[in-house]
């Protein structure tokens, strides 16, 4: 079976900045995304949970996106600009796809 090159985008951060991935991800155009609930994890300022967290501030979500190798390099600046004042990562992967015409 033959695959397809794309890039993978994942953006993992805080929930009230997610509005502002998704709209640069709307923009570029990529053809869709996925959002995920981070529940709990471990960086660089240590381990957090949500657990007994009120409201959105705290709260993490994950950011998927597959898209062109020329749409991941225009939305890794406009996603870093949008992101880089607060909390989150951001990481780029090579992957193949079956159905290239859906991204």
């Amino acid at each position: 079976m033959k695959t397809h090159a794309r890039k993978q985008m994942t953006v993992i951060c805080e929930a009230p900045v997610m509005h502002r991935i998704t709209r640069v991800l709307d923009k570029v155009p990529v053809s869709g995304y996925t959002v995920f609930d981070a529940h709990s994890g471990k960086g660089s300022e240590g381990t957090w949970d949500t657990d007994r967290m009120i409201g959105d501030a705290g709260r993490m979500v994950m950011v998927v996106s597959v898209m062109s190798p020329e749409q991941a390099d225009i939305a890794i600046d406009r996603i870093y600009e949008a992101l880089e004042p607060q909390m989150g990562i951001i990481t780029i992967a090579d992957v193949e796809v079956l159905r290239p015409e859906r991204f």
